[in-house]
Protein backbone atom coordinates (compact mmCIF):
# COMPACT_ATOMS: atom_id res chain seq x y z
CA UNK A 1 0.00 0.00 0.00
CA UNK A 2 1.15 3.60 -0.70
CA UNK A 3 2.02 5.84 2.21
CA UNK A 4 -0.34 8.80 3.03
CA UNK A 5 -0.09 11.74 0.66
CA UNK A 6 2.48 13.93 2.51
CA UNK A 7 4.40 11.24 4.39
CA UNK A 8 6.80 10.30 1.59
CA UNK A 9 7.43 13.97 0.88
CA UNK A 10 8.39 14.61 4.49
CA UNK A 11 10.74 11.63 4.46
CA UNK A 12 12.39 12.76 1.21
CA UNK A 13 12.92 16.25 2.65
CA UNK A 14 14.38 14.77 5.82
CA UNK A 15 16.80 12.65 3.81
CA UNK A 16 17.83 15.68 1.77
CA UNK A 17 18.39 17.73 4.94
CA UNK A 18 20.55 15.04 6.47
CA UNK A 19 22.59 14.90 3.27
CA UNK A 20 23.12 18.69 3.38
CA UNK A 21 24.18 18.50 7.01
CA UNK A 22 26.69 15.83 6.09
CA UNK A 23 28.25 18.09 3.43
CA UNK A 24 29.12 20.73 6.07
CA UNK A 25 28.83 24.46 5.96
CA UNK A 26 31.96 25.14 3.88
CA UNK A 27 31.04 26.18 0.39
CA UNK A 28 33.57 26.00 -2.41
CA UNK A 29 35.46 29.14 -3.26
CA UNK A 30 34.40 31.01 -6.38
CA UNK A 31 35.95 29.40 -9.42
CA UNK A 32 36.92 26.25 -7.50
CA UNK A 33 35.37 23.07 -8.95
CA UNK A 34 33.02 21.19 -6.78
CA UNK A 35 34.55 17.94 -5.41
CA UNK A 36 31.53 15.89 -6.44
CA UNK A 37 31.64 17.35 -9.96
CA UNK A 38 35.38 16.73 -10.15
CA UNK A 39 35.10 13.14 -8.98
CA UNK A 40 32.28 12.49 -11.43
CA UNK A 41 34.21 13.90 -14.39
CA UNK A 42 37.28 11.91 -13.41
CA UNK A 43 35.15 8.81 -13.11
CA UNK A 44 33.65 9.33 -16.56
CA UNK A 45 37.12 9.94 -17.99
CA UNK A 46 38.44 6.78 -16.37
CA UNK A 47 35.50 4.81 -17.72
CA UNK A 48 36.07 6.19 -21.21
CA UNK A 49 39.78 5.42 -21.08
CA UNK A 50 39.09 1.96 -19.74
CA UNK A 51 36.52 1.29 -22.46
CA UNK A 52 38.99 2.43 -25.13
CA UNK A 53 41.71 0.25 -23.65
CA UNK A 54 39.39 -2.76 -23.54
CA UNK A 55 38.40 -2.09 -27.14
CA UNK A 56 42.06 -1.96 -28.20
CA UNK A 57 42.82 -5.12 -26.24
CA UNK A 58 39.91 -6.92 -27.88
CA UNK A 59 41.19 -5.86 -31.30
CA UNK A 60 44.67 -7.04 -30.40
CA UNK A 61 43.37 -10.34 -29.10
CA UNK A 62 41.30 -10.85 -32.24
CA UNK A 63 44.33 -10.09 -34.42
CA UNK A 64 46.51 -12.40 -32.34
CA UNK A 65 43.84 -15.10 -32.58
CA UNK A 66 43.75 -14.79 -36.37
CA UNK A 67 47.53 -14.91 -36.58
CA UNK A 68 47.62 -17.95 -34.28
CA UNK A 69 44.98 -19.72 -36.36
CA UNK A 70 46.92 -18.95 -39.56
CA UNK A 71 50.14 -20.21 -37.96
CA UNK A 72 48.39 -23.39 -36.83
CA UNK A 73 47.05 -23.93 -40.35
CA UNK A 74 50.54 -23.44 -41.82
CA UNK A 75 51.94 -25.87 -39.28
CA UNK A 76 49.30 -28.49 -40.12
CA UNK A 77 50.03 -28.08 -43.83
CA UNK A 78 53.78 -28.34 -43.26
CA UNK A 79 53.32 -31.37 -40.99
CA UNK A 80 51.20 -33.15 -43.61
CA UNK A 81 53.74 -32.32 -46.31
CA UNK A 82 56.61 -33.62 -44.18
CA UNK A 83 54.64 -36.78 -43.40
CA UNK A 84 53.82 -37.28 -47.07
CA UNK A 85 57.43 -36.73 -48.07
CA UNK A 86 58.56 -39.10 -45.35
CA UNK A 87 56.19 -41.80 -46.59
CA UNK A 88 57.28 -41.21 -50.19
CA UNK A 89 60.95 -41.37 -49.16
CA UNK A 90 60.36 -44.59 -47.21
CA UNK A 91 58.55 -46.13 -50.18
CA UNK A 92 61.36 -45.02 -52.51
CA UNK A 93 64.01 -46.52 -50.21
CA UNK A 94 62.01 -49.73 -50.04
CA UNK A 95 61.82 -49.92 -53.84
CA UNK A 96 65.55 -49.26 -54.15
CA UNK A 97 66.33 -51.94 -51.57
CA UNK A 98 63.95 -54.38 -53.26
CA UNK A 99 65.48 -53.71 -56.69
CA UNK A 100 68.99 -54.24 -55.34
CA UNK A 101 67.94 -57.50 -53.69
CA UNK A 102 66.26 -58.72 -56.87
CA UNK A 103 69.39 -58.05 -58.92
CA UNK A 104 71.57 -59.92 -56.45
CA UNK A 105 69.14 -62.83 -56.39
CA UNK A 106 69.05 -63.06 -60.18
CA UNK A 107 72.85 -63.35 -60.19
CA UNK A 108 72.65 -66.32 -57.82
CA UNK A 109 70.32 -68.23 -60.15
CA UNK A 110 73.32 -69.08 -62.35
CA UNK A 111 74.89 -70.85 -59.37
CA UNK A 112 71.77 -72.96 -58.92
CA UNK A 113 71.71 -73.70 -62.65
CA UNK A 114 75.27 -75.02 -62.39
CA UNK A 115 74.29 -77.27 -59.47
CA UNK A 116 71.32 -78.62 -61.42
CA UNK A 117 73.48 -79.33 -64.46
CA UNK A 118 76.02 -81.15 -62.29
CA UNK A 119 73.33 -83.26 -60.65
CA UNK A 120 71.71 -84.14 -63.98
CA UNK A 121 75.08 -85.13 -65.43
CA UNK A 122 75.78 -87.37 -62.44
CA UNK A 123 72.33 -88.95 -62.76
CA UNK A 124 72.89 -89.68 -66.46
CA UNK A 125 76.30 -91.12 -65.69
CA UNK A 126 74.83 -93.39 -63.03
CA UNK A 127 72.08 -94.64 -65.32
CA UNK A 128 74.19 -95.13 -68.46
CA UNK A 129 74.53 -98.82 -69.37
CA UNK A 130 78.13 -100.01 -69.55
CA UNK A 131 79.45 -103.36 -70.80
CA UNK A 132 81.91 -105.02 -68.50
CA UNK A 133 82.37 -101.79 -66.55
CA UNK A 134 80.85 -100.57 -63.37
CA UNK A 135 79.65 -96.99 -62.85
CA UNK A 136 82.24 -94.70 -61.28
CA UNK A 137 82.64 -95.16 -57.58
CA UNK A 138 80.60 -92.96 -55.24
CA UNK A 139 78.42 -91.60 -58.05
CA UNK A 140 75.42 -91.98 -55.76
CA UNK A 141 77.15 -89.79 -53.19
CA UNK A 142 77.85 -87.19 -55.85
CA UNK A 143 74.18 -87.09 -56.84
CA UNK A 144 73.14 -86.81 -53.22
CA UNK A 145 75.66 -84.02 -52.62
CA UNK A 146 74.28 -82.02 -55.54
CA UNK A 147 70.71 -82.53 -54.39
CA UNK A 148 71.62 -81.43 -50.86
CA UNK A 149 73.26 -78.27 -52.18
CA UNK A 150 70.21 -77.49 -54.33
CA UNK A 151 67.88 -77.94 -51.35
CA UNK A 152 69.97 -75.57 -49.24
CA UNK A 153 70.01 -73.08 -52.07
CA UNK A 154 66.22 -73.23 -52.36
CA UNK A 155 65.84 -72.68 -48.61
CA UNK A 156 67.97 -69.56 -48.92
CA UNK A 157 65.74 -68.31 -51.73
CA UNK A 158 62.62 -69.00 -49.70
CA UNK A 159 63.86 -66.66 -46.96
CA UNK A 160 63.60 -63.90 -49.57
CA UNK A 161 60.14 -65.21 -50.56
CA UNK A 162 61.44 -66.41 -53.91
CA UNK A 163 59.86 -69.55 -55.34
CA UNK A 164 60.59 -71.63 -58.38
CA UNK A 165 58.04 -71.71 -61.19
CA UNK A 166 56.35 -75.11 -61.51
CA UNK A 167 56.49 -76.07 -65.18
CA UNK A 168 56.52 -79.74 -66.24
CA UNK A 169 53.00 -81.09 -66.70
CA UNK A 170 51.45 -77.64 -66.39
CA UNK A 171 49.78 -75.54 -69.04
CA UNK A 172 52.07 -73.05 -70.71
CA UNK A 173 51.90 -69.62 -69.05
CA UNK A 174 53.56 -66.87 -71.06
CA UNK A 175 53.77 -64.63 -68.03
CA UNK A 176 56.25 -66.87 -66.21
CA UNK A 177 57.48 -69.15 -69.01
CA UNK A 178 59.43 -68.76 -72.22
CA UNK A 179 58.77 -71.39 -74.91
CA UNK A 180 62.15 -72.35 -76.34
CA UNK A 181 60.94 -75.34 -78.32
CA UNK A 182 57.74 -77.04 -79.46
CA UNK A 183 57.64 -80.81 -79.40
CA UNK A 184 54.97 -83.40 -80.07
CA UNK A 185 54.31 -85.81 -77.22
CA UNK A 186 51.17 -87.83 -77.77
CA UNK A 187 50.86 -88.83 -74.12
CA UNK A 188 50.70 -85.20 -72.96
CA UNK A 189 47.96 -82.68 -73.55
CA UNK A 190 48.35 -79.99 -76.13
CA UNK A 191 49.94 -76.84 -74.71
CA UNK A 192 51.44 -78.71 -71.76
CA UNK A 193 55.07 -78.25 -70.72
CA UNK A 194 56.95 -81.48 -71.33
CA UNK A 195 60.46 -80.39 -70.31
CA UNK A 196 62.12 -77.60 -68.36
CA UNK A 197 65.42 -76.39 -69.80
CA UNK A 198 66.04 -73.66 -67.24
CA UNK A 199 64.20 -72.89 -64.01
CA UNK A 200 62.19 -69.71 -63.57
CA UNK A 201 61.70 -67.76 -60.35
CA UNK A 202 59.13 -65.29 -59.02
CA UNK A 203 59.06 -63.09 -55.96
CA UNK A 204 55.56 -62.21 -54.85
CA UNK A 205 53.97 -61.07 -58.13
CA UNK A 206 57.25 -60.08 -59.80
CA UNK A 207 58.89 -62.42 -62.32
CA UNK A 208 62.61 -62.42 -61.62
CA UNK A 209 63.36 -64.84 -64.43
CA UNK A 210 60.98 -66.75 -66.73
CA UNK A 211 61.45 -70.48 -67.11
CA UNK A 212 62.73 -71.83 -70.44
CA UNK A 213 60.51 -74.74 -71.38
CA UNK A 214 59.55 -77.17 -74.14
CA UNK A 215 55.83 -77.06 -74.97
CA UNK A 216 53.80 -79.92 -76.38
CA UNK A 217 52.20 -79.21 -79.75
CA UNK A 218 50.21 -82.13 -81.06
CA UNK A 219 50.21 -80.55 -84.49
CA UNK A 220 54.00 -80.09 -84.54
CA UNK A 221 56.17 -82.14 -86.92
CA UNK A 222 58.43 -84.66 -85.23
Amino acid sequence: MHEPGGEWQRRALEDFRQWLDALGDDAPEPGEPDAADCDLRDLFAEFAALRQEIRLQNRGQARAGRELAAAAARYETAAREVEHRGEALAAFEKRISRTAEDRCLVETFEVRDALVRGRDAAVRLRGRPRLFRRPPRDVDGVVEGYEMAIRRFDRMLSRFEVRRVETVGRSFDSRVMHAVEARRVDEAGDGRVVEELRSGFVRHDDVLRPADVVVNRLGAQE
